[in-house]
């Protein structure tokens, strides 16, 4: 169950960071140029889209006043805030019969007490396991994408799982089909930074998972003489890397 461990502490440190507060390390940089990190401190991330919901904060439904003074609201927000609310509540009614609570943020961290245990008892498989994985994993994505949006780079070397080359994605755009969305310029670290496919879903996060991705796609160019990683895949990979060292 080593694996299945490794992986439960992932779920719970995205259930951690869609639920309670959390901090982030930045680099700063002084009137001089010189260089320090800064810990920022964050509100939960369900607690941040909740909030976004109302581009003007303090207001409240039924308020009075002039229509330019009262609050408008984030539809695209609203909706998205909507979905992960009942793909949550879903998650909660799969592992207990209790009364759902009225907060997500209860929800999920209630329903990751209850899969650990079908976990450790050993009736969930490393299948579900992961999928549940990617599935928080998306949705902490789809909130933090809406609240700050990633740079998004394009990999031109064949996804190494499926060998697709592009594939279409949520926008209905016809494009390179391994998309690597990151957060290095601000962050300076590649704790915020994921890969994915487009065509099989197949996902890499954080540092280890991007060094995995280039380990994947190394092996799987391993004795194609007519083909290697194309220059930009390579340019990608250096400045993480890079990044990775200095940090």
């Amino acid at each position: 169950m080593h694996l299945s461990n490794d992986t439960l502490g992932d779920i719970l440190a995205v259930v951690d960071r869609l639920t309670l507060p959390h901090k982030t390390q930045v680099l700063m940089e002084t009137d001089a140029g010189a260089e320090y990190k800064e810990w920022i401190d964050h509100d939960a991330l369900l607690v941040q889209l909740r909030d976004a919901v109302r581009s003007s904060t303090g207001a409240h439904p039924g308020a009075g006043g002039l229509a330019s003074e009262r609050s408008v609201i984030d539809s695209d927000a609203l909706e998205q805030y909507d979905s992960i609310v009942a793909q949550i509540r879903r998650l909660y009614i799969e592992v207990t019969d209790s009364t759902p609570f009225k907060q997500p943020e209860s929800n999920l961290r209630a329903w990751f007490i209850e899969f650990r245990r079908q976990v450790e008892s050993r009736k969930v498989g490393r299948e579900v396991i992961e999928a549940k994985y990617r599935k928080l994993n998306r949705i902490a994505s789809s909130i933090e994408a809406k609240l700050n949006p990633p740079t998004v780079l394009e990999i031109t070397a064949p996804c190494p799982r499926c060998q697709a080359t592009h594939a279409t994605d949520d926008d209905g755009i016809y494009r390179r089909c391994l998309i690597v969305e990151s957060r290095i310029t601000e962050y300076r670290s590649l704790d915020h930074t994921r890969a994915r496919c487009l065509a099989c879903s197949a996902t890499w996060i954080h540092g280890r998972g991007m060094r995995q991705l280039r380990y994947e796609i190394d092996q799987a160019e391993k004795g194609e003489l007519a083909y290697t990683v194309e220059q930009d895949a390579a340019v990608i990979f250096s400045t993480i890397e890079a990044v990775r060292e200095n940090v």
